[in-house]
């Protein structure tokens, strides 16, 4: 309780006074009467009028010191601070990706920010209700629905887990939306970043939380088998400030160590570090690649993981009326596991063999297409018809020679790989299916493009790529193989029995990053009891094939009943979660103002209740006084 008019309580000195008339009786004169009969009552009064003697009633003196001591505190307007009230709903959104374990003196930036939402939910109140939520939590990410319970809002905050995955803020807020309604509904972000913060119709108070952390880690690695040695590769940055030597280690899942190497990082830099180790004995096995004693802010991206499957026979099949031995001479040298086999278009007559079918010149109307229904992935080499697993698509023959002009970047396939310039004498433009993407294109449209449709991957060339005669394509060393080699590898992929559902970065088999989908073929497998084994030993039952519970980095195991399925391994993998970016709060301008604002505590005055509990001790006084 808080007083407005302090300066009031210096009345409290009339208190004594008041108490001091009790004791200090007015002394009367003396007067000679004949007899005391009539004036005993007045004898007896007498006696008490000698100052300072015992006061033979308390009550009333003690009554008209309460009662002044009320009227005092009434006059210093006493109040209750009480909890900001907001006219509307208030939705609290913490942020638990894995930047949020990084350590701040000794506590992680999550413990944080679960400090500044209890704060919060302490100081304010809405009234129609709070709901707490988080951003890598199952959908639709509410920890607590509405409620006025601010028990159970504390209660929910302290259940949110920590996770791995990264930090990925569209979805938690399209659905936060949807349950802000009115224009007085707030939400209240707590991160330690707000890059890449999505536009929402509802105003966001941004709580920043955590400071300058220090961090080296693993933001890239694969594993590819060539021939009987496995070569891994991995990148190492530094996000200090100084120059670090780093102890660089791959070991096997029991502990074994293989390999260990030395490398010395500038402040900012990145660094390929690489292993080649004998694939003898090591088939089926999980292997680590780490960091030594790193002894950093951030521990989740100091360890990777890989699982070595081997490699199983991979059938491509080509469908073809032509000897095109560069063709085939570049899918055969794609690697030692391909098995290629070529027929005609007159032999061909589907098969759910393949892995992959490349069909030159197109796939023909005399195609039974429904019998390639079980093959994964489909090439399209210059096919001047409509394809049968496209619907209403408009075909138009390009007879002038067109330029690739552009290519699409941001796809695996074309990392570092560059056909521009190339010339096309012939080609087909095509309108594409929403699900396909345009790798390159010319100026008259996509010249390869690719998509998904149908739990099948396609490859399509939109002119005759292996016909020196129609462009150089062939020819272009070395971007072509390694084009193409990328291709085969993405298709391949596809064909395993994890694979994601979404773009990945680096398709390294049964490697995936934190967050992924991830798609569990289960067509071969007869006991319909699966459940996957997480890294912390916890066991989830598959109800589908798409699994989404990637929120932890390590190694995975897919059990059908007992016996083991399949494993796959996780990692962090993302150079912007690893630095650590941080948001301080002196950066924020109008939404802290505005979130302060918010947030003061409300003042309500209680002297109407003070001068009423007066009024009644005066009515008290007022009735013991006569009653005497």
């Amino acid at each position: 309780m808080a007083f407005l008019n302090p300066a009031a309580f210096y009345l409290l000195g009339i208190i004594p006074i008041v108490i001091a008339l009790h004791f200090l009786k007015l002394r009367r004169q003396r007067y000679v009467v004949p007899s005391l009969l009539l004036w005993r009552a007045g004898a007896e009064d007498q006696k008490a009028n000698v100052p300072f003697q015992r006061l033979r009633n308390l009550l009333l003196p003690i009554l008209q010191g309460l009662f002044l001591l009320v009227i005092i505190v009434s006059v210093a307007r006493p109040a209750l601070q009480l909890p900001g009230i907001v006219h509307g709903k208030i939705i609290f959104i913490v942020d638990n990706s894995a930047s949020m374990q990084s350590q701040e003196m000794g506590e992680a930036r999550l413990a944080l920010a679960k400090q500044e939402a209890l704060k919060r939910i302490s100081q304010v109140s809405a009234s129609g209700g709070m709901m707490i939520m988080a951003t890598h939590a199952p959908k639709p990410y509410i920890q607590q629905a509405f409620t006025t319970d601010k028990d159970k809002l504390r209660r929910a905050v302290q259940n949110i887990a920590p996770t791995h995955a990264v930090n990925e803020l569209t979805s938690v807020f399209d659905h936060a939306t949807r349950y802000a309604d009115s224009p007085q509904d707030q939400i209240f972000f707590i991160s330690d970043s707000f890059e890449n913060l999505p536009v929402t119709s509802v105003p966001i108070n941004k709580i920043a939380v955590g400071g300058k952390a220090e961090n080296i880690g693993i933001v890239q690695f694969s594993v590819e088998r060539i021939a009987n040695q496995y070569t891994i590769l991995a990148g190492i940055q530094n996000w200090t400030d100084t120059q670090r030597k780093i102890d660089i280690a791959l070991g096997l899942e029991d502990g074994t160590s293989i390999a260990e190497k030395l490398v010395t990082l500038a402040a900012g830099e990145v660094k390929t570090v690489l292993f080649s180790i004998n694939a003898d004995r090591l088939e089926g096995r999980a292997i680590s690649l780490y960091l030594v004693d790193m002894n950093d802010d951030f521990e989740l991206d100091n360890r990777t993981w890989a699982i070595l499957n081997p490699l199983k026979q991979f059938r491509i099949l080509l469908v073809s009326d032509r000897d095109q031995l560069l063709l085939m001479e570049l899918l055969r040298s794609y690697g030692d596991h391909v098995e290629l086999q070529k027929v005609s278009t007159d032999e061909y007559h589907g098969t759910g063999d393949a892995d992959i079918i490349v069909f030159d010149g197109g796939i023909s109307s005399e195609h039974n297409f429904l019998n390639v229904l079980g093959t994964e992935s489909i090439i399209v080499i210059n096919s001047e018809r409509e394809l049968p697993f496209m619907t209403e698509s408009s075909v138009e023959i390009i007879t002038t020679p067109v330029s690739i002009i552009k290519e699409d970047k941001t796809h695996p396939i074309m990392q570092d790989v560059s056909i521009m310039g190339l010339q096309v004498k012939e080609s087909v433009r095509r309108e594409l299916p929403l699900w396909g993407n345009s790798l390159i294109e010319s100026e008259k449209g996509a010249l390869v493009w690719l998509g998904t449709e149908a739990d099948r991957q396609f490859l399509v060339f939109e002119f005759d790529a292996f016909n020196p005669g129609i462009s150089s394509f062939l020819t272009t060393i070395p971007d072509v193989p390694i084009f193409m080699y990328r291709c085969l590898a993405w298709l391949e992929a596809g064909t395993v029995p994890i694979k994601s559902l979404t773009v990945q970065k680096n398709r390294t088999r049964q490697i995936f990053r934190t967050g992924e989908q991830l798609k569990i073929d289960l067509s071969t497998v007869e006991n319909p009891n699966i459940q996957v084994k997480k890294p912390d030993s916890a066991m989830i039952e598959l109800e589908s094939e798409v699994f989404s519970e990637t929120d932890q980095i390590g190694v995975y195991s897919v059990f059908s009943g007992d016996s083991l399925f399949a494993r796959f391994a996780v990692n962090l993998l993302d150079a912007t979660e690893s630095a650590l970016s941080y948001s301080t709060t002196e950066s924020s301008t109008e939404k802290q103002v505005n979130e302060k604002n918010l947030l003061q505590p409300l003042t309500r005055e209680v002297w109407q209740w003070t001068a009423l509990f007066a009024v009644c001790l005066l009515l008290c006084e007022w009735w013991f006084y006569h009653r005497s």
